[in-house]
């Protein structure tokens, strides 16, 4: 182009623009949820522990079962609780209640271990409620399917070993 005169200098490597310019912040308009934030979004309903599973059981299985998958909690974090919960459905619950009542702390211990993780903190959150509820076989029954049906949500929506 005849004429055409391009006065345009491209910056170089360090230089800083002249007002107007980014600055360090969150200009995200959406942060990312919190495990407490997730929690708080859907009520937990105790009578899928006291009572029976509803279709409101898997709604709510799914979105904490995506959130924990999509925040770092792996299948190896949770490998040994989940494996105890199963050995105490095995048998009698009278004759486990203390080693049910003894998955609490394990589950604190697990999340003390990784404090950052938020997937799993939504998983405490959910098993400390839950298990409040619990007080004989057909709860705990109760109990292990809800815990079930979020770890099969997590492990399809990704969640990794």
């Amino acid at each position: 182009m005849e004429g055409f005169e391009n006065n345009y200098q491209r910056p170089r490597l360090g230089d800083r623009p002249q007002g107007g310019g980014f600055q360090k912040g969150n200009f995200n308009n959406n942060p990312k949820p919190t495990a407490k934030s997730k929690y708080e979004e859907l009520s937990f309903d105790s009578s899928w522990i006291t009572k029976e599973a509803s279709p409101l059981l898997v709604e709510y299985a799914e979105k904490m079962g995506r959130f924990m998958a999509e925040n770092g909690l792996t299948n190896s974090k949770i490998r040994s609780i989940y494996g105890e919960i199963k050995r105490i459905q095995m048998g009698e619950f009278e004759k486990e209640k203390s080693s049910f009542f003894l998955l609490k702390p394990k589950v604190a211990y697990a999340l003390g271990r990784d404090d950052k993780n938020e997937g799993l903190r939504l998983f405490k959150m959910i098993f400390d409620k839950a298990s409040d509820y619990v007080d004989n076989q057909k709860t705990y029954h109760n109990f292990c399917n809800l815990i079930e049906a979020i770890l099969a949500y997590h492990k399809a929506f990704g969640g990794k070993d």
